[in-house]
């Protein structure tokens, strides 16, 4: 099976590993309130998991963040 992989790094200040646990959950936010509404990154997964991909996090506070999504190869544009 072929998947399409996508690595998405910055190198920022990173996430603290309390907060990364829980990034993918709806409304979750680190903004005071009525700044975000915390659905990105669920949605982002969301749309991932339709279509039937997965994706990951690895942060290291004060290295930054990476994100992994990987596609089947079912979506891949032939």
């Amino acid at each position: 099976n072929n998947s399409l992989f996508i690595e998405v790094e910055d190198g920022g200040i990173g996430i603290k590993e309390s907060i990364v646990k829980h990034i993918f959950e709806p409304f979750f936010t680190t903004k005071k309130e009525g700044e975000g509404t915390g659905l990105g990154l669920f949605v982002c997964k969301m749309i991932v998991e339709n279509y039937g991909g997965k994706i990951s996090v690895k942060s290291d506070v004060g290295m930054g963040t990476t994100f992994w999504l990987e596609f089947p190869d079912k979506v891949l544009l032939k």
